[in-house]
């Protein structure tokens, strides 16, 4: 219904809107409702999929993102979901699933656009899946003063590696293992011997495996050890991606 206020008409006349701004009267048609096809409905569905799949993911590796990350991180995790469904080509659009796809289009997923781990760290683990389906995390001999940034006061570091099996079409998730390797960073010390950190994951053939990958920054006092991660020092990625 629409109302007379002093000359100027507000509210619903038929099929238009009357709005007062400021000293003017604006009238506007009700937007027509989308009538969705077949072909937008199949996207809606899969897209939701992806949503679904991507809140699996950031509630089980809530322990390598620590809850530090930028805002857009949920929708550009479900973005990326939704790349890698597409990959599959033989189920029909509207029926696809994390579960059947090419989960290596996760790998190296950021989920903290404020330190990426590639500006954190300078050296690449070499990741492989062996034929005894066990994840192998190959780091090479490293000056620690070169291979990473640290922040003011971190006198140690932790690799965190959280892997997890996944049933994305009931949003389930299994720990498969949580590793870390903590190094403690002295003046002047010899170079980081290299290191393999093995996962074992025999258990969950047939399950889709994402491992991810965070750096933890300690600055020890004697018997203290506080955090020193903040929003815009927290790398954390999905570092390894395998449908066993």
């Amino acid at each position: 219904m629409g109302i007379n206020d002093n000359g100027y008409i507000r509210g619903l006349v038929g099929p238009l809107v009357s709005r007062k701004v400021g000293t003017k009267n604006y009238i506007q048609g009700k937007p027509h409702r989308v009538k969705q096809n077949v072909d937008t409905k199949k996207a809606g569905k899969d897209f939701g999929q992806a949503s679904r799949a991507g809140a699996a993911i950031r509630q089980a590796f809530r322990l390598v993102h620590q809850e530090l990350h930028d805002g857009q991180m949920g929708n550009r995790l479900n973005r990326q979901i939704y790349r890698a469904m597409k990959t599959n080509i033989d189920d029909d659009r509207g029926t696809l699933c994390l579960n059947n796809c090419r989960l290596d289009r996760l790998v190296n997923f950021q989920f903290n656009e404020n330190f990426h781990m590639q500006d954190a760290l300078n050296i690449d683990p070499a990741v492989s899946l062996t034929k005894e389906n066990q994840i192998e995390i190959s780091f090479p001999i490293f000056d620690i003063n070169r291979a990473l940034m640290l922040p003011k006061d971190c006198n140690a570091i932790a690799f965190k590696f959280h892997t997890f099996s996944f049933n994305f079409k009931e949003r389930e998730f299994i720990e498969v293992k949580d590793e870390e390797w903590e190094i403690d960073i002295v003046y002047g010390q010899d170079p980081i011997l290299a290191k393999t950190i093995s996962i074992p994951c025999n258990e969950f053939v047939g399950t889709p495996i994402l491992v991810g990958f965070t750096i933890i920054y300690l600055h020890k006092n004697g018997r203290r050890c506080n955090v020193l991660n903040e929003v815009d020092c927290t790398p954390a990625t999905i570092l390894a991606a395998f449908q066993l």
